[in-house]
């Protein structure tokens, strides 16, 4: 079997527009990689198959495997890009690491690591740019999961302008049940913000984020239709005295950042203390990649 690894991602900063006639939404979106990579492993088969390791059973029920998961969107849409029309067909076994509907990107991910294992199973030899062409007409997400490490994203989150790395901080995170669907939250976004909330140019983000990472931490548009579905989630971000966790991406999972590991591992044995599943990781520079 051919393998690749993705990594999950936070949203430091996600400013969304208005609904457009398409039923899409611009952007402006801070994306980092976190040391939390999902792997997909591609083999040929008789028929299209879709294996989930390290799930459990509540989980592996929101994971389809069928055609709708987005590992087989990826393939098909690779096929397509080169020109092939009907492509072997291929057995992927996923090994998960990011919970599914947390906001964090993880079937993202997972797409962006079938397309490198692909490209090299099929001998395609696209390079990442051509990869990055097909990942966007898949998810708004998978271009990111492709790059990794620290980016604006643009557009619906597809154009992606590289931003100097964030550095070394510990990331806790703290995950809840149910999980938020992406659509249902853009949808009660439009409800409660007919207009949008793109207050900001991309350039004038990218200037607050490289005069310091406390300017845009945590502006997040998407958190009051988050709290709006889950109003638990808002108690939970306030847990810890004087500190705030954010919103990651659609949610419903909260992350908060320090470089103090020690810092971090306090806040992590008080919300495991009250209840709460939660785990500590770090920020990455790491892209989609091939591994052994």
């Amino acid at each position: 079997m051919i393998s690749a690894l993705a990594p999950a991602k936070i949203n430091l900063a996600f400013l969304s527009g208005p609904v457009r006639p398409d039923g899409y939404h611009n952007v402006i979106s801070i994306y980092q990689a976190l040391d939390l990579f999902e792997k997909v492993s591609v083999e040929s088969a008789n028929d299209w198959e879709v294996e989930l390791i390290g799930v459990d059973l509540a989980e592996a029920e929101r994971i389809p495997i069928d055609s709708s998961n987005l590992v087989i969107k990826a393939a098909l849409e690779l096929a397509k890009h080169v020109g092939i029309e009907k492509p072997q067909p291929m057995r992927f076994v996923i090994e998960k690491h990011v919970p599914p509907a947390a906001g964090m990107a993880g079937g993202s991910a997972d797409a962006a690591a079938s397309l490198v294992a692909l490209n090299r199973a099929w001998g395609l030899d696209l390079s990442s740019a051509e990869l990055t062409k097909v990942a966007a007409k898949i998810g708004a997400d998978v271009p990111f999961a492709l790059l990794g490490g620290t980016a604006l994203g643009l557009d619906t989150g597809i154009e992606l302008r590289p931003l100097p790395p964030l550095g070394l901080q510990f990331v806790l995170l703290i995950f809840s049940t149910p999980g938020l669907s992406t659509v249902d939250v853009f949808r009660e976004f439009d409800r409660l913000c007919p207009d949008g909330n793109l207050t900001k140019t991309p350039e004038q983000v990218m200037s607050q984020y490289e005069s310091g990472l406390g300017r845009v931490l945590g502006d997040n548009s998407l958190e009051v239709a988050a709290y709006s579905l889950r109003p638990d989630l808002f108690g939970m971000a306030q847990m810890i005295p004087g500190k705030k966790a954010f919103v990651s991406g659609s949610g419903p999972t909260l992350f908060m950042l320090s470089k103090d590991s020690q810092e971090v591992d306090s806040w992590h044995r008080a919300f495991v203390a009250n209840g709460f599943s939660a785990m500590v990781c770090k920020t990455s520079n790491g892209s989609a990649e091939l591994v052994n």
